[in-house]
């Protein structure tokens, strides 16, 4: 029976080998597509944001933005930091890029929180920078909330004395308001699953969402030989009918496989893009080709021609990369949730995981997941198969 079921595998591959839509989909359109995504969206732990500042106040308040807040920032290497002496001039700049986003001090900015007149902080972005004005605007943000207190403080100073406040007190209580820890901090946060880097995520993604396009080809190739009469011919060949179905299920596993691994070495060389230990990855590898293999064969049963199976199977494997966050990191909350109703979210979990340990144990329970899922759809799956390709 093996020796049947391995004659039957090395036609299967040997006719994949030759189909170009497989080489597409199981090698080139996923690597690029990761090459592409990996050009347009930046990598968060490479950003720094590339700001201007335009003191036109000269005040207390606007030195403590321009002589405290922002020196503390470039010491922790989080922007740079460009002064200019006029608004205009900082325009020209943004939209020659030299920096992304200039903060304007106005003119009385001082005098008007004094006052109790309030002040603005004018922000200036260039709209293709989202990230960096997002940023910014947060700096501001938190700046001023902490010169509120600082207005809040002299009001009642002013209230209790009964008149106007010394120069003195005025900076006293504006420094010590800025000088509360915290204005604005930078933190590092372990999340509860770890995520992997963007380069490694968006490879990971595209090795996932392509590898279901990639097993189908050879699930879908079990219908399209019943079309075309020579599975027919095989079932009453003298040799076990369980060795066809051996043979064509090994045959979309190898090319699974196969593609998972290319995939994974491409872009470690390529895109800088580090899976994690290879024990732990191919333990993943193994498990999501099983995963796939067992969901494609029961979609694939709903099928009566190779036509329908493939638009089945298209779909289905649309829809479970899509909820599975292939594209794009989908954290926790409602996203997350339904992230672990599809086997791409459970392999993705499990690299994050993989890469925050160094240990292949901590794929373990990712692995069970989707081993679970191909498991408990192929049951049913071969067994509607198994009746209509014998009916």
């Amino acid at each position: 029976m093996i020796r049947s079921a391995l004659v039957i595998l090395r036609k299967d591959l040997l006719l994949r080998l030759r189909d170009r839509s497989v080489w597409l989909f199981a090698f080139v359109v996923p690597l690029a597509l990761a090459f592409g995504f990996s050009l347009v969206l930046p990598d968060p732990e490479d950003f720094e944001l590339r700001a201007g500042v335009v003191d036109l106040d000269g005040g207390e308040v606007a030195l403590g933005f321009t002589d405290e807040l922002l020196p503390s920032l470039v010491e922790d290497g989080f922007i740079t930091v460009r002064s200019y002496r006029d608004e205009e001039t900082a325009r020209v700049a943004i939209e020659a890029d030299e920096v992304a986003v200039a903060w304007v001090l106005p003119a009385g900015l001082t005098d008007g929180i004094v006052a109790g007149a309030g002040g603005r902080i004018q922000l200036l972005a260039n709209p293709d920078h989202q990230l960096s004005s997002a940023v910014a605007r947060g700096i501001a943000e938190r700046f001023a909330a902490q010169i509120d207190r600082a207005a809040l403080a002299i009001g009642t100073g002013q209230t209790h004395t009964q008149g106007a406040l010394e120069p003195e007190q005025v900076e006293r209580i504006t420094a010590t308001a800025l000088d509360a820890t915290g204005l604005v901090g930078i933190d590092e946060l372990v999340a509860e699953h770890q995520q992997l880097s963007e380069p490694s995520y968006l490879a990971a993604g595209m090795a996932i969402f392509f590898l279901f396009f990639t097993v189908s080809f050879g699930v879908n190739g079990f219908l399209a030989e019943r079309q075309e009469g020579t599975l027919p011919r095989l079932l009453v060949a003298p040799l076990r009918p369980v060795a066809v179905h051996i043979a064509k299920a090994m045959g979309a596993f190898v090319m699974g496989v196969v593609s998972m691994a290319v995939l994974a070495i491409a872009s470690d060389l390529l895109l800088d893009a580090a899976w994690g230990p290879a024990g732990g990855v191919a333990v993943l590898i193994v498990s999501a080709v099983v995963a796939a293999l067992g969901v494609m064969v029961l979609v694939a049963s709903f099928a009566r021609t190779a036509e329908q199976s493939g638009n089945l199977l298209a779909i289905t494997a649309m829809i479970l990369g899509l909820s599975g966050g292939v594209f794009f990191p989908v954290g926790t909350g409602v996203l997350g949730t339904l992230a672990l109703a599809s086997p791409h979210g459970w392999f993705l979990r499990g690299l994050g995981d993989l890469a925050g340990s160094g240990s292949f144990t901590a794929t373990l329970p990712a692995a069970g997941v989707l081993v679970a899922f191909g498991v408990i759809a192929a049951i049913p799956g071969a067994i509607r198969i198994e009746r209509w390709a014998h009916a």
